[in-house]
């Protein structure tokens, strides 16, 4: 079988490890366990189900989405749940249009299953925001399924609702199914964020315990989807992970009765450690950044600079920092950095981080 490998988590896996001061990652940290309240018999290797996963967390996601159960698909991670829907959804030959920058994982899996891609650009002039019109353009009978981030990864913009009716409605007129990973969408305020799930039946959201919630261990995904669609991932799941991890089940249960105090806590690194790096931001006039409303990566470019992999290595190896090449997500001469670290270490970090990049300017 030939496929796209996905080196950007190759890449990922290895700069985990390494020595440095970690900013490439995207996610937060582990909890503190106080804030989760796990039970003894949590860790029990026995639960209500194990073969779909534990009902009451399929019946926590029903109630998230204001759907039947039916519609809810547990999965190993939201990198899992979108595997299940482009299987599901696609077959060699078939046309997705896939956004770019956009996350590496879409178009190895579009390899995978042997589908076309159409790239639709989201451009930094636009606040990263898709033209409509561009996309109405590229859509017909052939174009099985659009992908999309809410968040945006990696720039973090915020698909506002009216702009994403407008898509879900347009992919509805040639039967286009909509894929929204919202796994960084809880990055939001309470109250402005909402799920593209609840605007046509022709969409299918993806997300995770990982990114906001730090809980990547449990391997706790999902998908709400249209009923026929989470039914075909149903008989996909038979075959290739007929049941899911009795432990994780138990414990993804007690976290999200526990959400509300884990989200407070990611928005309050985001208020917390942005203005450290706006500042710092302020002071390279020759980056161009993309604010971000929520989260703890910042996206920017750096101008004159066309390649940034050769400046990743020197962060590392020369200066003890670690980022995130632009080329990862299709964008050469870009830099995602993550903010998760405590202000100290942060300053640090960019500080060093600019020195990097001085020093790589000045023999390139």
């Amino acid at each position: 079988m030939d496929f796209e490998p996905f080196q950007y988590m190759r890449y990922a896996k290895r700069l985990e490890y390494a020595d440095g001061i970690f900013m490439a990652g995207s996610g937060m940290s582990p909890p503190k366990p106080e804030l989760l309240t796990f039970d003894p018999d949590d860790f029990s290797l026995t639960s209500l189900c194990s073969n779909y996963g534990d009902p009451r967390n399929v019946a926590w996601l029903a109630e998230k989405y204001k759907c039947g159960g039916e519609r809810i698909v547990l999965s190993a991670g939201s990198s899992s749940a979108n595997w299940l829907v482009y299987a599901c959804q696609l077959s060699p030959g078939d046309k997705v249009i896939i956004e770019t920058p956009g996350y590496p994982q879409f178009f190895s899996l579009a390899s995978l299953v042997g589908a076309e891609v159409l790239k639709l650009p989201r451009k930094a002039e636009n606040g990263f925001l898709p033209d409509v019109d561009q996309l109405k353009s590229m859509l017909d009978d052939s174009v099985r399924m659009v992908v999309l981030t809410n968040l945006h990864n990696p720039s973090m913009a915020f698909m506002p609702r009216p702009l994403m009716q407008q898509i879900v409605d347009a992919c509805a007129k040639v039967g286009a199914l909509v894929l929204v990973d919202e796994v960084y969408i809880d990055h939001m305020k309470p109250g402005d964020d909402y799920s593209a799930f609840e605007l046509g039946d022709n969409v299918a959201v993806t997300s995770s315990l990982t990114k906001v919630y730090g809980l990547s261990g449990l391997r706790f995904g999902w998908s709400a989807a249209p009923e026929r669609l989470a039914s075909r991932m149903l008989d996909l799941i038979d075959v290739v992970d007929p049941e899911l991890p009795t432990v994780a089940q138990n414990l993804a249960h007690r976290a999200l009765e526990n959400l509300p105090r884990l989200r407070a806590h990611a928005r309050r690194l985001h208020e917390q450690n942005w203005p450290v790096v706006r500042e710092w931001l302020d002071t390279r006039p020759e980056l161009a950044p993309f604010n971000p409303p929520g989260g703890i990566t910042v996206w920017f470019d750096l101008k004159g600079i066309d390649e940034t992999g050769n400046l990743a290595t020197v962060c590392r190896n020369d200066y003890g920092v670690l980022v995130v090449p632009g080329e990862y997500f299709q964008s050469g001469g870009w830099l995602r950095v993550g903010y998760k670290i405590e202000p100290v270490t942060l300053r640090q970090g960019l500080e060093r981080l600019g020195r990097a990049i001085d020093d790589f300017r000045s023999h390139h």
